[in-house]
């Protein structure tokens, strides 16, 4: 091997493309894509005809990045775009279909099942649905498709297993692995070749190496490079895998120890595909030439759901033979060799292990007997996680735990199942996750799923502890929103109950302030009102960070009762504990409560301000409850100041971002009222036709425009027009992210593009972010040179 700058484009790993509303976007591959030209035109073609194409092959064969290149080149052939959904730590129908939940960034507030709760939102929306992952349960997974290609005619979906699912107008497409040179002739030929880019084996072999060495094969290399190739039968990942290993092997070396490698496993399991047996003997192989901490990190940190961090695999995976301090070393030299996948995002470095690695390191462990230990470990170690998250919610860190809740979601959920699943079934502990879990699912409104877990970790144990009536109270406001009113009311009568047990006025206070909740949903305002204002005379409750939680009802019962100097007084102590706190996610609903007390004052101009700042506040922390109730102010007060044109558009918009974020089923009693007499009121002032054109306009908008429409900032900042209409003519980027494309190219910081577009300075961080996953770049640098491209009509 000879060092020399790599000759073949390589991209690092970026983050995943996601909006700011969590719509499960696609990850960028780890390497280019090579060799897969006619099988992507193949799957393309298949999936304009048939309803479900299935991507079918061995392990390590490249299905996932071959439905991601292909849901990548079709998203904007879907109205409603892509979603990928990650199957490959689901192992029961529950889990499974919670995960499809989660990606579809649906926020259901009903008690149906949940397969029914998929169907309707996805009937009228023409989106891919990428199902990744589907070999552990692939009947269940047959049974939801089956039931959604029923019930949603415009979808489409492309799903990876290592089997068929057989399930109606299935197409399947075997992946192949990537062409190799014939035995005889070809290498020879290769012997002489400076580019043998014909043979996307050999080029993704020297773009690996390349990229974990800074080497590349000279000419007298390709020979061994093509034989390995063959040895390896063209499979991706064990191509990677060999590849990784150039730091310390020449390829006539890696093809001696490889030959020997697999003529030992050769006569080991007949009855395995030669296939299954070559990428056995790669993974082995790979394992042998870590070194012995390498080994205990690979198969410790199979216990992990997704991604991780660093601190988690210090917590979890660090004792004996793996000291502390050496594992960060041990996780780089995991990298080097691509059995762990690095990905950054907002500063930090998260890990995860390929799917086919990950259950090869579980077989490690469970062969060692440390399996149930390095479990529990996990389990341990995450159960801190959400309680230190639970008693610092309402501190200065508020947004980064809301974050790294949505981040650790996977293995805190793994955590819990394995606290609640027989025979283990330590329901104690369940509990004090559904305690400390509450701000995930309200803030992110995965309120079904919340209930479930809190109906089973309460069903596992019944001791009065404060977890239990944590979780009771946690279980009374979901049932609240879901208006599921007998179960929240008998919740909260068995936390009144347990509050007296324990002689706990902490409690009792907390349970007063969720009574105040459930009668403020009730539209039963003057409850709320008592209610509340009993939870603020307990003086250990009125003093807490807590009572901000509780403020912003206080707010909305006054401003629903009239009395605008209560809600007004409410709104202002929500700011002072906000302020002394650092914690905002609660100051947004009390930004709801003060809006709708100008809006019966009449105040138009003020119920506008104080709404648009709720929805910045919600934006920031993925509040869709929140960000789907500030548009109905602004619909009906812009009509109140008689712009009814503007109204009928915010009519629109409020109702895409209902649409878009699966929230339906939440305005009460008055509201329902106010939407409908304003919107009456505007149809008559502009007539049906203008009415309905103006609505479609506010509907046909994205969610992220139509969020920008509502805050005001939907125009071109001055001087950019001309150059951004330019460049959006070819561009996938939405118009706000060609605004914030066109500003970072002037050389602009992230704060300085929020105080010109009147955004947040983290609004703007994950536009860019976005920005660069969309595009496949990885620095702003790069985006500048792409809109000069765009600029001077070049690709």
């Amino acid at each position: 091997m000879t060092a020399c700058p790599a000759v073949f484009s390589v991209r690092g790993m970026t983050t995943p493309v996601r909006t700011r509303w969590g719509d499960a976007g696609l990850p960028v591959e780890l390497t280019s894509f090579v060799g897969r030209r006619q099988d992507i035109g193949a799957v393309k073609g298949a999936l304009s005809e048939a309803r479900v194409v299935t991507l079918t092959g061995a392990g390590g064969v490249g299905k996932t990045r071959l439905a991601m290149r292909v849901a990548t080149e079709l998203r904007r052939a879907f109205a409603d775009g892509v979603r990928f959904v990650d199957l490959s730590t689901a192992t029961d129908p529950a889990a499974m279909r919670s995960s499809v939940v989660d990606a579809l960034g649906i926020h259901d507030q009903s008690t149906r099942d949940s397969t029914d709760v998929i169907a309707d939102f996805l009937r009228d929306r023409q989106m891919l649905l990428v199902l990744d992952n589907c070999e552990q349960i692939a009947g269940d997974c047959a049974s939801l498709v089956n039931a959604l290609i029923r019930r949603s005619p415009r979808i489409r979906i492309l799903a990876t297993s290592r089997e068929r699912l057989w399930v109606t107008g299935e197409y399947v497409w075997r992946v192949p692995s990537l062409s190799v040179p014939d035995k005889e002739g070809e290498a020879d030929g290769a012997r002489t070749s400076t580019a043998p880019a014909e043979y996307p084996s050999l080029a993704l072999f020297a773009e690996r190496a390349a990229m974990v060495g800074g080497t590349s094969p000279d000419r007298e290399d390709w020979p061994d490079v093509a034989e390995l190739c063959r040895m390896l039968d063209g499979l991706p990942l064990a191509i990677e895998l060999a590849a990784a290993q150039t730091r310390m092997f020449s390829p006539a070396q890696l093809v001696r120890r490889f030959d020997e490698r697999l003529g030992s496993l050769r006569g080991l399991d007949r009855a395995a595909p030669p296939r299954h047996r070559t990428l056995e003997a790669a993974i082995d192989w790979s394992h042998e030439l870590c070194s012995p901490a390498e080994r205990l990190l690979w198969a410790r940190a199979s216990v992990f759901a997704g991604w991780f961090g660093l601190d988690a695999v210090e917590g979890v995976c660090s004792g004996e033979g793996l000291p502390r301090e050496k594992v960060i070393d041990t996780i780089a030299g995991l990298v080097d060799k691509s059995v762990l996948v690095p990905e950054e995002h907002l500063g930090e470095v998260r890990y995860r292990l390929l799917e086919t690695l990950a259950r090869y390191g579980r077989a490690r462990l469970r062969e060692a007997g440390d399996e149930k230990t390095l479990t529990r470990r996990h389990r341990d170690w995450y159960l801190r996680l959400a309680e230190q998250m639970a008693a610092e919610w309402f501190g200065p860190d508020q947004l980064e735990w809301a974050r790294r809740l949505q981040r650790e979601y996977l293995n805190l959920r793994a955590a819990m199942e394995y606290s609640l699943a027989p025979p283990l079934g330590e329901g104690r502990v369940g509990l004090r996750f559904t305690a400390a879990l509450m701000p995930y699912w309200y803030g992110g409104c995965q309120l079904s799923e919340g209930r479930v877990w809190l109906e089973r970790a309460l069903a596992s144990d019944r001791e009065p502890t404060l977890a239990r009536a944590m979780s009771l109270r946690n279980l009374a406001s979901i049932c609240a929103i879901l208006r599921d009113f007998p179960v929240a009311e008998g919740a909260l009568r068995e936390c009144r109950a347990l509050a007296d047990h324990l002689h706990d006025p902490l409690v009792a206070a907390q349970t007063a302030a969720t009574e105040a909740h459930l009668a403020v949903i009730r539209s039963d305002y003057a409850t709320a009102l008592d209610r509340a204002t009993a939870a603020l005379a307990f003086p250990g409750y009125a003093v807490r960070p807590e009572r901000a939680a509780l403020l912003p009802t206080l707010a909305i019962a006054c401003a629903l009762l009239g009395d605008y100097d209560g809600a007004a007084s409410a709104f202002e102590e929500a700011q002072r504990c906000s302020a002394e706190s650092g914690a905002r996610f609660d100051l947004s609903w009390a930004l709801v409560g003060r809006a709708i007390a100008a809006l019966f004052a009449g105040e138009n101009r003020a119920v506008i301000r104080f709404a648009r700042e709720a929805m910045v506040i919600a934006r920031d922390f993925h509040n869709a409850l929140c960000i789907s109730k500030a548009p109905t102010l602004l619909f009906c007060s812009t009509a109140a100041d008689g712009d009814f044109t503007r109204g009928a558009v915010l009519l629109g918009v409020q109702r895409r971002i209902c649409h878009a974020l699966g929230v339906s089923g939440l305005a009460n009693d008055a509201e329902t009222v106010l939407i409908n007499a304003t919107t009456s009121q505007i149809r008559k002032e502009l007539g049906e036709r203008s009415f309905e054109a103006a609505v479609a306009r506010g509907f046909a908008l994205d969610l992220d425009e139509a969020i920008d429409y509502a805050l005001g900032t939907e125009a071109e900042p001055a001087g950019a027009v001309e150059a951004s209409t330019k460049a959006a003519e070819h561009s996938p980027l939405t118009a706000r992210e060609q605004q914030v494309a066109e500003l970072v190219s002037q050389g602009m910081s992230n704060k300085q593009i929020a105080a010109d577009l009147v955004l947040s300075p983290r609004t703007v961080e994950g536009h860019v972010e976005h920005i660069l996953a969309k595009l496949g770049l990885t620095s702003r640098a790069h985006i500048a040179a792409w809109i000069a491209h765009h600029r001077t009509g070049q690709d």
